[in-house]
């Protein structure tokens, strides 16, 4: 069976691809179904559609190459050096077919697609799309007459694959760019949409626990979070989406920043913090974060609920839960969420879990283990971004409702002594 090569890295333009690939998030965005679209956080939406239209660069793995040979016939009427007299031919003479088969992955369709940076030279092979492991195949195919020098082999297919690489190198610089400044692109789309499903269906409503700073509450700094998701949007909860209450994402952060400026007042004087219990300690934190807000008729916000929780409720279901735990323990870790995540929640909850560390030497232990517990639990979804050392953000599934998404910052505070 003849091979043919065939030109690479020519029968399209990268840049005109990207722009029409950006072009479409808007209708990406707007084609999700208004149900789902409104029932998933913001971040989830924009990470999907992030991961349906981003585009995964070409990387050749030439370290796993593997090399196949065959006994065939070449035409050599076309070179000069054997048909001085230009004979019209063929002129079959025996030869040698060298395939040399690279493992790939990325899209393949980049493999016709030409960047911004290219040559008058385009380099030849055959490629195959990826199967089900991710990986596709280049085939650099070489034919040569069998008295020509073995060396010429192995020239013909490093010139090859050093115009591979080269084009290769180009195009991730281009796609690289595409996909980071993708997720504002989205995020524009997503934000809009809302905006004009706010506007058409009155559904501002949906914040309806107004959580009103307290006059003269001393000021936080304010945090700076990148998100980077990259997962299937969540089903609707049970009962179909309807406006619920929640808080604004401004007020989270706000309440997160309280959290961790008291906790490093905790870490700076553990000697003061760590002889009380977790009830204690929950009533500290939930002490300053009343110091902030107020809820309706100037009462508190913030209500002990349990031995060690905090929330903010309305019609018997939170919209804010915190959880105050001494660690003990993976087992009592997983509890812990276990039972955040049981709470009858609105739709847009959000949740905090303070670990306090006590009793255990290696702090730095803990470090690790706190983020694999949450990524280990059955209803784990996302793994969001977080401020710094010592805090996670994830979102999970409700146990009441896996359409019901929680997000739950975790926050590890060292009060061992020694």
């Amino acid at each position: 069976m003849k091979r043919r090569n065939r030109l690479l890295f020519y029968e399209g333009d990268l840049d005109e691809t990207l722009r029409a690939q950006k072009a479409s998030v808007r209708e990406k965005v707007d084609g999700l179904p208004q149900e789902q679209f409104l029932n998933s956080p913001e971040e989830e939406v924009v990470a999907h559609v992030v991961s349906e239209l981003e585009m995964d660069p070409l990387v050749l793995y030439e370290d796993h190459a593997e090399m196949d040979k065959n006994e065939t016939k070449i035409d050599v009427s076309r070179w000069r050096d054997r048909n001085p007299f230009g004979d019209r031919g063929p002129i079959m003479v025996a030869a040698m077919e060298v395939i040399v088969s690279i493992p790939y992955s990325g899209d393949p369709q980049l493999w016709r697609l030409k960047p911004n940076q290219w040559s008058t030279v385009f380099p030849r092979a055959q490629f195959s799309k990826p199967d089900q492991t991710g990986l596709g195949s280049l085939k650099i195919v070489i034919v040569l007459p069998v008295d020509e020098p073995q060396e010429q082999f192995k020239s013909r297919v490093d010139e090859e694959l050093r115009s591979i690489r080269f084009y290769i190198d180009s195009q991730k610089r281009q796609i690289d760019n595409f996909n980071a400044s993708l997720p504002g692109v989205v995020q524009d789309a997503v934000r809009a949409r809302r905006e004009r499903i706010k506007k058409q269906e009155g559904i501002e409503d949906l914040l309806g626990i107004p959580l009103r700073r307290r006059e003269g509450a001393p000021p936080v700094e304010p945090i700076q979070i990148e998100r980077k998701l990259v997962r299937p949007l969540p089903p609707p909860p049970k009962s179909g989406f309807k406006a619920e209450p929640g808080i604004t994402n401004d007020d989270y952060e706000h309440i997160l920043s309280v959290i961790r400026h008291e906790g490093r007042t905790f870490e700076t004087t553990p000697k003061t913090y760590s002889v009380h219990d977790e009830e204690e300690l929950r009533d500290i934190l939930l002490a300053h974060l009343n110091g902030h807000y107020q809820g309706a008729a100037a009462g508190e916000a913030f209500r002990r609920s349990g031995k060690t929780d905090i929330r903010i409720e309305d019609q018997g279901r939170a919209a804010f839960i915190a959880e105050c735990k001494v660690w003990r323990g993976p087992k009592e870790l997983e509890e812990a969420i276990d039972q955040l995540l049981g709470y009858l929640t609105w739709r847009d909850c959000k949740a905090a879990l303070v670990i306090f560390n006590k009793h255990n030497a290696r702090f730095s232990a803990l470090l690790s283990k706190v983020p694999e517990i949450l990524k280990a639990h059955k209803n784990f979804r996302t793994e969001l971004q977080s401020p710094g050392d010592g805090e996670w953000r994830v979102s999970m599934a409700s146990l009441e409702d896996e359409g019901r998404i929680i997000n739950v910052h975790v926050y590890l505070l060292n009060l061992y002594q020694g």
